[in-house]
């Protein structure tokens, strides 16, 4: 084997090694070093694409897996591959295409059609996804993706029963942003609790907490002990939930228990439909918490508007569901509104920037945890927001909320709706083309020149 040889499989072996250790930049810089000695090697620029990729260079990334497949132009993983990051990039019927000649390739992969069902729903074909979904079980009916995909649309379609069903599958997907916890107690089945301590525990986001806390109340009519395990920052907001023995954050030591469930278990266990959703909580905001906001807001006189325009970074969608604060610069023009940010995270930098600064009031410095949150919102009017948690508890504490949203919504939103079931003084305003908050925006100001003008807010 000669010295050229010997270099590849070394930077390739090392490469692989980084990536697997989880040092992807590191990884980059072996398969680069590789193609610079073999730029035509397809199997390097697959390799290259997916670091690219989990760097989130997403552009990068689709170029390199057009240069593999200008080399093997027939291989099924680069198609597959392009797909994933023509889909980060909102490139959603270029990622149809890609996935669709994926599935061509590897016929006995269900992958592929999982895939491509994600970005036929991106673009609003619904039943094609189901399609995709349900071929894609045919082929592995243990395939983990394909359930959680199809979960996520019949949710979506408000088909609830076989939904809930499916969304349990998500506990067998590796890359499922939650931990699987607590499965070595028995799973409640709905049964009267007789006494018998339940342990029910959070999962996923904030925003996930706040709306299926409302299953609570139903369980502690079951006549059992009630632990409540959730995030640190939602600990202050939940201990004042009437029935529950103990409220108790991620990490802290958790008291004996005889069942246990998430919380996004509990509309399977207790058989929720469209029709049956039950009513939100019943928050009680701790009174110090209240008496505290509502003493830093009592100098603003006049209407008072919440806002946040953006979500974590972190979150998947996060690039479509949040929008750029300069959407919202014409709310300026409204007289008589005082906006406070809601916004927290890496977004607020953006006000700096804003027409809107000089209008908005930013006391989020002084929030230390959703209770805070909470009672602030509890001083506002209206609260105006993205997908976001803040959405899910000012709907929760019964606050007008106008929430936007983009054209592919996350599944609790239903199709077409302009309302909620989960919150009855929700309503919504979806973007009719993918992207386009333009046109959301206008409709934002025609609800909002009714709400400045004191005219009734159509819930």
């Amino acid at each position: 084997m000669d010295n050229r040889s010997n270099q590849l499989q070394q930077l390739f072996r090392e490469g692989t090694e980084l990536l697997q250790a989880g040092n992807a930049a590191e990884s980059l810089v072996r398969f680069q070093a590789a193609l610079n000695i073999d730029p035509s090697n397809a199997t390097l620029h697959l390799h290259a694409g997916a670091v690219l990729h989990d760097l989130m260079r997403y552009v990068e990334a689709v170029d390199s897996y057009r240069h593999t497949l200008n080399v093997a132009p027939d291989m099924g993983e680069a198609h597959n591959n392009l797909g994933n990051s023509l889909m980060a990039l909102g490139r959603f019927t270029e990622a149809v295409a890609s996935f669709s000649r994926a599935s061509e390739l590897l016929t006995s992969s269900p992958v592929p059609l999982t895939a491509r069902a994600s970005a036929l729903q991106a673009l609003g074909n619904i039943a094609e996804a189901e399609a995709d979904c349900r071929k894609a079980l045919i082929l592995d009916p243990a395939f983990a993706a394909a359930h959680w995909n199809l979960a996520l649309n019949l949710l979506l379609q408000g088909r609830y029963v076989e939904g809930w069903r499916e969304y349990e599958w998500r506990w067998q997907k590796p890359d499922f942003t939650s931990p699987c916890r607590h499965m070595d107690v028995p799973l409640w089945d709905g049964s009267p609790l007789k006494g018998r301590t339940i342990l029910l525990h959070a999962e996923q986001g904030f925003g996930d907490a706040i709306q299926f806390a409302r299953y609570v109340p139903l369980v502690v009519g079951c006549q059992g002990n009630v632990v409540l395990e959730c995030h640190p920052q939602l600990v202050p907001l939940f201990q004042g939930l009437k029935g529950v023995t103990s409220v108790v954050a991620f990490g802290e030591q958790l008291p004996a228990y005889d069942y246990q469930a998430p919380l996004l278990t509990l509309p399977r266990i207790l058989g929720t439909t469209l029709q049956n959703i039950p009513d939100c909580l019943s928050l009680e905001v701790p009174a110090e918490r209240l008496a505290k906001w509502q003493q830093k807001t009592s100098v603003y006189s006049g209407s008072r508007v919440g806002v946040v325009w953006a979500g974590s970074s972190i979150h998947r969608n996060d690039g479509f569901r949040s929008l750029p604060l300069t959407y919202l610069s014409s709310f300026a023009k409204f007289s008589g509104i005082n906006y406070f940010s809601l916004q927290l995270g890496e977004a607020t930098h953006q006000l700096k920037l804003s027409p809107l600064a000089e209008r908005m009031i930013d006391l989020t410095d002084q929030i230390d945890d959703f209770a805070d949150t909470a009672a602030l919102i509890e001083q506002l009017d209206l609260v105006i927001s993205i997908d976001t948690a803040v959405a899910h508890l000012a709907g929760t504490l019964g606050k007008p909320v106008f929430i936007l949203l983009p054209f592919a919504p996350d599944w609790r939103w239903l199709l077409e709706r302009s309302d909620s079931p989960w919150y009855p003084t929700m309503r919504i305003f979806r973007q009719k083309q993918p992207g386009d908050w333009g046109e959301v925006m206008t409709r934002i100001h025609a609800a909002l020149d009714d709400f400045a003008n004191y005219k009734k807010i159509i819930l």
